[in-house]
């Protein structure tokens, strides 16, 4: 099968398609994006333009919704071609298929499967989204290990909002929803009465208690025998589930206490994909019995699925139910044939929100140059410094970002370590910078190394910048980059994304701000988006260092938090609000703590600027979920 020329320019067919009730399901490569996808050929019913920017609009709104533990979409795509339009939604491909078919595993991984989900939940949560079906067939895994929520075809917005899905009966699966959910009122509270199911299925390796007259969980009140208590299997989870199986949904903690707590019992513990989930289909696979073939997702399996779907994107009217639908299990053809294809490289960087940039960097390797301290707290979380301080009180900080986007765009390569290539950027008298150039898969991903005086000088900068790229250089030759070890807590800042954080109507404050259209920054911690009228733009990142007090502007409390607005605090013509969301213990045992950092930059005079940030810092702030 070939994918239709009207798109072939832009993919490369890996496998497909598969046939289901609203469109077609491809596994190919996008050569625009630089990475492996799945490709859903959708039917609207009618293939006006007004058709499709309702999909592009709904699209670029669930896109925006980025969260390392939900299932990424990329793009939507319209192509007309001899008098007829086709769309296309392009969507993340997770490879390791879903837990429905996991081996009971221990308490301590299905807590740290279940914090990874309840993490996307309090972010679902603050969106106003309910997903009303969580379960482990739901849920899949990347070859790393790391757990990714799917299948939003049963949401249901809340608080007045838009639905999801077409207006009707709540669907759910009896032996993992919530009392309320069976009874058609479905709240946040439910996704963590249906996580806590889930999380008891893991470690028993099998669907929760079942009741005598119904399936699923009883559901009748905690007089019920057995209602509420976990398995005997459950161990450290016991306490834990109890609180989130509890019948009244006031009683059950939310979705991001429930994140801490189970992130609590996880502790290092991390999970390891069965033999089973990942499955590569050979020809000496396709011709043996049917109960000798590896067990795993195949394309048959695929399409049943499917076919038990039949109600997804109607005219563009729910696109989070399309997304869900089909495309995030294992794309394996039975009696296909093999891939002519050479294997594709593995990506080094891997998922954005569990990489390690300090593992770019070493201490050690700047011994020459003056005393080193690494620096794992300050700035974003796309970064790691080193600080050089030499015997005369010469301060250099050596700083390792990880960025969203291709490199300069004239970069002339200086030089190459294995399969990275080297930029050197003109230096200036107090900073000296190289850009690390990454091969596909990760070609949108490049990494910067700055060397720059923070006091006196002067100092080899230039040198010292040298000794770093080369250093990283070495460490992404190798790959894959290593994960943050311990992750980030379930409460952590690093688990949300900045661009979700403020919607078009809290954006409305700043005329000509295009919303639907922001510029993205690695693992969405940072954010901008521009006015399209006036010389004005907006900023909003994540930030991490010391307390912050007097000196940094005028304390106020915004979103229930403490905050301080700083005029001219980026410089002229801007306004600066700093967010406090949470306090914790850095490296050294010291006072550190993680903010929102809001920008307003541009002609408009201070004071205007500083009303525009400080309503939008208090939007972002109440979007996000209690620390």
């Amino acid at each position: 099968m070939r994918l239709g020329a009207e798109i072939a320019g832009r993919f490369r067919l890996v496998k497909g398609p598969l046939r289901g009730g609203t469109g077609e399901v491809w596994l190919a490569d996008d050569r625009e994006l630089g990475r492996r996808v799945a490709l859903k050929r959708a039917l609207l019913g009618d293939d006006s333009t007004t058709a499709f920017d309702r999909l592009r609009a709904e699209a670029r709104a669930l896109a925006r919704f980025s969260h390392p533990h939900v299932v990424t979409l990329y793009d939507a795509v319209r192509v007309r071609a001899r008098g007829r339009s086709t769309s296309w939604l392009v969507m993340e491909y997770v490879p390791g298929g879903s837990l429905e078919s996991w081996p009971a595993v221990s308490p301590e991984v299905a807590a740290r499967i279940g914090a990874q989900i309840a993490g996307a939940l309090a972010a679902l949560h603050a969106a106003g989204i309910v997903h009303c079906d969580i379960k482990p067939g739901n849920i899949v895994v990347t070859e790393n290990g790391t757990a990714k929520l799917t299948d939003f075809g049963a949401a249901y917005r809340f608080g007045g909002r838009e639905t999801v899905t077409s207006n009707g009966a709540v669907s759910h699966t009896p032996a993992f929803a919530a009392p309320e959910v069976v009874r058609g009122r479905p709240e946040p509270a439910s996704d963590v009465f249906s996580l806590g199911a889930t999380v008891r299925a893991l470690v028993m390796g099998g669907p929760p208690h079942q009741g005598a007259d119904e399936p699923g969980p009883p559901r009748q009140g905690a007089d019920e025998p057995g209602a509420d208590e976990p398995p005997a299997e459950a161990g450290p989870l016991d306490e834990v589930l109890e609180a989130l199986s509890r019948p009244d949904p006031a009683d059950r903690p939310d979705a991001a206490e429930a994140a801490r707590l189970l992130d609590a019992v996880a502790g290092t513990a991390e999970p390891e994909l069965p033999v089973h989930a990942v499955v590569t289909v050979t020809e000496e696979d396709t011709r043996s019995k049917p109960e000798e073939r590896p067990r795993g997702l195949t394309w048959a399996a695929v399409a049943a699925f499917a076919t038990h779907r039949p109600r997804l994107l109607l005219a563009g009217a729910a696109v989070a139910a399309l997304v869900a639908a089909l495309p995030f299990t294992p794309f394996l053809a039975e009696g296909e044939d093999k891939d002519p294809s050479p294997a594709r490289p593995a990506s080094v960087i891997g998922d954005p929100r569990t990489a390690e940039p300090c593992a770019l960097v070493s201490a050690e390797a700047f011994g020459r140059y003056g005393e080193t301290e690494l620096d794992r707290d300050y700035g974003n979380f796309d970064r790691c410094d080193v600080i050089v301080s030499s015997g005369d009180e010469n301060v250099v900080d050596v700083k390792v970002n990880l960025n969203s986007g291709p490199g300069p765009e004239q970069a002339v390569v200086a030089r190459t370590v294995g399969r990275i290539r080297l930029v050197a950027e003109r230096p200036e008298d107090d900073e000296c910078e190289r850009t690390l150039l990454l091969p596909a898969p990760d070609g949108a991903t490049n990494v910067t190394v700055t060397a720059r005086q923070t006091e006196k000088g002067p100092a080899p900068l230039c040198a010292i910048a040298d000794t770093a790229a080369d250093g990283a250089a070495r460490v992404l030759d190798r790959g894959p980059l290593p994960r943050r070890t311990p992750p980030l807590p379930a409460r952590s800042l690093a688990h949300q994304d900045a661009c979700a954080l403020l919607g078009a109507r809290a954006l409305d404050v700043v005329p000509g701000i295009d919303a639907s259209d922001p510029d993205i920054g690695f693992g969405g911690w940072d954010c901008q988006w521009h006015s399209t009228t006036r010389d004005l733009q907006v900023k909003l990142r994540f930030d991490r260092g010391q307390p912050l007090g007097a000196a940094d502007g005028r304390p106020t409390r915004l979103g229930g938090r403490r905050a301080f607005v700083q005029p001219d605090g980026e410089g002229d013509g801007t306004c600066l609000v700093r967010v406090v969301h949470r306090s914790y213990a850095d490296q050294n045992g010291e006072d550190a703590i993680e903010m929102l950092f809001l920008v307003v930059q541009g002609s408009a005079e201070t004071r205007t600027q500083c009303s525009m940030a400080t309503r939008l810092a208090n939007s972002a702030a109440g979007a996000l979920p209690r620390p």
